[in-house]
This record gives C-alpha cells, sequence and structure tokens, in this order.
C-alpha cells in the first residue's frame, strides 16, 4: 500500500530516522534465526577478545616474577602461552563463522528489497517517471541501495561486537583497578561530546552526498542519450560547463563529508590518548607501590586502548550510518510513492473481443488544477481506422495514454467492447492493443525475442509472417545471424529505421484486435513507408485502429477523423467531410500542400 511520503521531497536531510531504522529491521526479522546466531558468534568472539589482555598480563607478570625472584615456573608460562593461542584461533574462528553468516543474511535482504523495489516500479503510474529523471531512480536502485548493503553487512555486527567488548572489558578493568578504570570510563563521554558537532555535520554531508550523486548520474543519462543532439547543436562546451558545474557541487560535499568524517577519529583519539597516558602514569605508580602486579599495569593499558575504541568505531560509524538512512529513506520513498489505482478484483472479463471503442464526456488534466481534456466523447465502431490529427500539444498522444489506462481519466468513461475500462484489469485492457510508437525501444537480445516480445507462444511462423508484413524480413536474412541476430543495448547496431521497422512487426506478431500508430512510419524512407502502408491496409482490415499522423496525406483513408486542439476535439469526420466543412482540418491539410 502506497505510504504517506508519495513524492520526492527533502533529500538532504534525515526525515523520520528512527522509521528508517525500525522499517530496516523489518528486513532482518525473516532472517532472526540467522542473526541470532551471527550475534552469538560475534558475543563468543568478542569475549575471546576481551580475554586477551588478561592472558598476556598473565604471561607479563610470570615472567617478571622469575626475573625479580630467580626462578621461573616454565609450567605456568608455556600453558598462559598455549592458552593466548588458543584464544586467539578461537577468535578468529568465531569471526570467520560470523561474517559468512551474516554476508549471507545481507545478500538475502538486499535481494529481496530489490525484488520490492523492482515490482514497485511496475505499480507506479507514469506521471511518477514524469517528474523524475531516469538516473535519479537509478540511483536510488543502485547507489543507495549498496549503501544500506553496507551498513548492514558492516556496521550492525560492528555494534554488537562493540558493545560487548565495552561490556566484558570494563568488567575485566574492575577487576584490576577501580582508579583506571574511572579513568577510562571518563575519557568516553569528553571525547563523545568533543567530536558530537563534526558528527552532525557529516550526517548532513553524506545525504546531501546522495542526492546530488542523484542529480549527476540523472544528467549524465539524459546527456548521453540525447549526444547526437548535443553535437549538431554545439553544446559540448556547455554541456560539459553544467556537469562540472553539477560534479564541482558534488565533489565539495564530498570532500566536506569525507573531511568531518575522518576528522571524528582523531578528535576522540587525542581524547583517548590524554586518557592512555594518564592512565600508564596511576598503573606505574601503583605498581611501585605494590597495589598491583606489573602484568595487571600492562593489561589495563590494554583495557583503556580498546575500551575507547569502540566508542571511536561507533563515532566514526556515525557519518556512514547517517548517509546510509538518508539513502534508505530516498528509497523508501519510491516505496511509498503512491501507486497506480488498484486493478479490480476480479476484473470484469468483455463477452466479445471486436474493437469497439466509446469516450463518454471524458475529462482528464495532468495536475488538478490545470485541466486538459474537458468533455471528449467520441465512437469507435469495430474495423474501423480513426486518425486523430492536429497541431503538438493538442492532446493526440493523452487521448491514446488514457485508452490504453496509463493515466486514470478525471471524469466521464472509457468503454472498451461494452466494458469500462477503470472495470478491467490491466492486463485484459492491454491485451487487446497493440501499439507502435514514434520513438522505438527494443531490448538487448535476438531480433526473434524482440519481435516475440508482446505475445507468449508466439511460433517462427507467426514471426516470419509479421516480418514479411512489416516488410523487414529481407532486412533480418542479410544480417549476421538473421533473426538469432543479437541487438545490442537501444538496438545502436541496426539503423532507425530497420529499428522502426522492427517496431512494426513486433506489435504485428501480438496479433491485437486494436492497433495504435503513433507516426509509426516517420522514421523511414518514402518507397519502404508506400510498402508499409499498402501491408498495414491490408493487415489492418477487419481491426480496429488509432493513428496519431502528423502527415495528413497518410490518413485520408481513415473512417473517422478526429481533429483535436488543447485536448479536445473539435471537429469529426471523414477526409472527405472534413475537407467540405473547411475548418481547421481543412486549413491544416492545405498548409501541408501550399
Amino acid at each position: 500500500m502506497p505510504g504517506p511520503h508519495g513524492g520526492r521531497g527533502d533529500l538532504r536531510r534525515a526525515r523520520d530516522s528512527k522509521g528508517a531504522v525500525l522499517r530496516l529491521l523489518g528486513y532482518l526479522k525473516p532472517h532472526a534465526a540467522a542473526l541470532f546466531l551471527v550475534t552469538l558468534m560475534t558475543l563468543v568472539a568478542s569475549l575471546f577478545s576481551v580475554l586477551q589482555p588478561s592472558v598476556t598480563g598473565g604471561i607479563t607478570t610470570a615472567l617478571y616474577e622469575g626475573v625479580t625472584g630467580g626462578t621461573f615456573e616454565w609450567d605456568k608460562i608455556v600453558g598462559l602461552l598455549v592458552a593466548l593461542a588458543g584464544i586467539y584461533v578461537a577468535s578468529q574462528a568465531f569471526q570467520a563463522i560470523q561474517g559468512i553468516v551474516m554476508n549471507r543474511v545481507t545478500t538475502r535482504v538486499l535481494q529481496g528489497m530489490r525484488d520490492e523495489i523492482d515490482e514497485k516500479v511496475h505499480r507506479l503510474p507514469l506521471n511518477y517517471y514524469d517528474t523524475r529523471t531516469n538516473g535519479e531512480i537509478l540511483s536510488i536502485i543502485t547507489n543507495d541501495v549498496d549503501m544500506v548493503d553496507g551498513a548492514i553487512s558492516r556496521n550492525l555486527t560492528q555494534l554488537v561486537s562493540q558493545l560487548v567488548m565495552v561490556i566484558g572489558i570494563f568488567i575485566m578493568m574492575l577487576r584490576i583497578s577501580g582508579w583506571l578504570t574511572l579513568i577510562a570510563v571518563v575519557m568516553v563521554p569528553i571525547s563523545l561530546l568533543a567530536s558530537m558537532g563534526v558528527i552532525m555535520k557529516s550526517r548532513t554531508y553524506f545525504a546531501a552526498q546522495q542526492s546530488q550523486l542523484g542529480d549527476l548520474n540523472g544528467y549524465i543519462e539524459e546527456l548521453y542519450d540525447g549526444q547526437n543532439v548535443v553535437q549538431a547543436f554545439n553544446y559540448q562546451a556547455r554541456a560539459n560547463a553544467h556537469f562540472e558545474e553539477l560534479n564541482e557541487t558534488l565533489a565539495t560535499t564530498a570532500r566536506k563529508a569525507s573531511v568531518a568524517s575522518g576528522s571524528i577519529r582523531p578528535i576522540t583519539m587525542t581524547v583517548n590518548n590524554l586518557g592512555y597516558a594518564l592512565s600508564a602514569a596511576l598503573g606505574c605508580l601503583f605498581a611501585l607501590q605494590g597495589r598491583i602486579a606489573v602484568g595487571d599495569v600492562q593489561a589495563m593499558l590494554q583495557y583503556t586502548r580498546q575500551f575507547s575504541q569502540p566508542f571511536t568505531q561507533i563515532a566514526a560509524m556515525a557519518g556512514s550510518l547517517g548517509a546510509a538512512l538518508a539513502a534508505a529513506e530516498r528509497i523508501f520513498d519510491l516505496l511509498d510513492a503512491e501507486e497506480q489505482v488498484a486493478d479490480p478484483v476480479p476484473g470484469e472479463v468483455p463477452a466479445t473481443s471486436e474493437g469497439t471503442v466509446s469516450f463518454s464526456h471524458v475529462q482528464f488534466g495532468y495536475t488538478p488544477d490545470k485541466q486538459l481534456m474537458h468533455d471528449v466523447s467520441f465512437t469507435v465502431e469495430p474495423g474501423q481506422k480513426v486518425a486523430i490529427v492536429g497541431p503538438t500539444g493538442a492532446g493526440k498522444t493523452t487521448l491514446v495514454n488514457l485508452l490504453m489506462r496509463f493515466y486514470e481519466v478525471g471524469g466521464g468513461n472509457i468503454v472498451v467492447d461494452g466494458v469500462p475500462t477503470r472495470d478491467m484489469t490491466r492486463e485484459e485492457l492491454r491485451s487487446r492493443f497493440g501499439m507502435v510508437l514514434q520513438d522505438t525501444w527494443l531490448f538487448e537480445g535476438t531480433i526473434r525475442e524482440n519481435l516475440s516480445y508482446g505475445r507468449d507462444g508466439a511460433t517462427d511462423a507467426d514471426i516470419v509472417r509479421a516480418a514479411k508484413a512489416a516488410s523487414v524480413d529481407s532486412i533480418i536474412r542479410t544480417m549476421p545471424g538473421g533473426y538469432d541476430m543479437v541487438l545490442s543495448t537501444g538496438a545502436s547496431n541496426v539503423s532507425q529505421g530497420e529499428r522502426q521497422l522492427l517496431t512494426i512487426a513486433r506489435a504485428l506478431v501480438a496479433n491485437p484486435e486494436i492497433m495504435i500508430l503513433d507516426e509509426a512510419t516517420s522514421n523511414v524512407d518514402a518507397r519502404t513507408e508506400q510498402v508499409i502502408q499498402d501491408a498495414m491496409a491490408e493487415l489492418l482490415r477487419g481491426r480496429t485502429s488509432f493513428v496519431i499522423a502528423h502527415r495528413l496525406s497518410t490518413i485520408r483513408d481513415a473512417d473517422k477523423i478526429l481533429y483535436m486542439e488543447h485536448g479536445d476535439i473539435l471537429e469529426t469526420g471523414t477526409h472527405d467531410e472534413l475537407m467540405e466543412l473547411n475548418g481547421r482540418y481543412a486549413a491544416l491539410y492545405n498548409s501541408q500542400f501550399a
């Protein structure tokens, strides 16, 4: 279900850190057993680490007593050395087990999160993509998810480990000397207070860095996709200047984040070293007074150093944790974004598949305060060819988008084969349509896979038949590998005209009852266009079709022409009827042949 955010919001600051943490923990809940094992392994490994200075101190005391007393207790010394070696091996073994299990948990958690994001993007309405760049969305799916990955895989176990270390070391220090323990404890809040301001700054900088990285990725994706236009208009210098501006902003923020994060450790270490020096001086004094053993001084100094390390580590992690929380909030913004209206359950299925379409007093606006369509009504009978014409921005593509239910109508009703489109599932509705757009889209894969994209179980005969009808079969057979030729990303290894022919063939393979053509022949030469027009005329016989046309000469044979301006239909009729009316359509038609 969509959440309360619904939009991008201010990505430069944390909005609900507590909620983000609780939600991230929710992803870990199904792996409670594995996390318990990780915690247990971390606990045991940390306890062994806590014992190391005590055993080392015992060895030092035994050696010192041997030097001063003239007799070494080798059995005791060797036993302590064996115990120390065993502690080191056991600690590393448990850490290795903990790392393996935690990596598996993290992998599965992130896999589930990516699956959830992937499912979400298919439920988002088109206006979500209209208001965001592809690079920004990709940055959330890749960079932000990776940032959360690092927080879970590294910082989660570190927090557990450091907590156990603090408690264990505190107990061991109390056993040796209360005064020396007091020095170590007092230094902790002093070091944290000294670094608190820097921690907050680094968190802000890391959040801004993630947002600016999304902006930069969006600009790069946009720029490289339109590289031919950039070069055609000699925009390279200005494009580079804008890129450098974005890159400089990101670099500045990243530098501030790194400096702030990097300065946390030196600040805390400086304070901790002062405490270490004080502990060393006082410990030596206690040893000279005979209040503690020499080995205890050594152990205490090691514990003093180790006692401050967890707090230093946690402080150092604060910056990256803040960035991870900001990344998590961006992910949750996407997951909580308002979804398209849910399909009815169960959806109504039309009793016939004739291709009847009816618009009844349809109203629509991309924003509530700006209405585009005020009252659009028309009916298309089965098998009719309907042309939609008008100046740029008239609402031609919008009308088709409403028919396909890419957007929801604000009022009125659209009926296909006797059933309102809102009462049908989108899958049922769109299975009745085939679409060929002016902007071609083909994925990386074989030509055969691309042509069968819209129809499961399409046979080779179906594919070849459609390719011949689209006059692309002979072209395919001259390509390396024929129908098994692999198209590169964006189908850049075939020409624009060939891409257009392939998309037409793909729509024909789907064999829909209603065909939508958005100036589908605009990117082919005149001879090929005529061949396709002849083939289309035969293939569209008995099939309802909507043709968005800019060249009016291609739709003179349409059964119905809808002339649109500012979102509304102003004139309806055949070509001859509209020419006889001598209105807006006639003026537009005559302007193309003036």
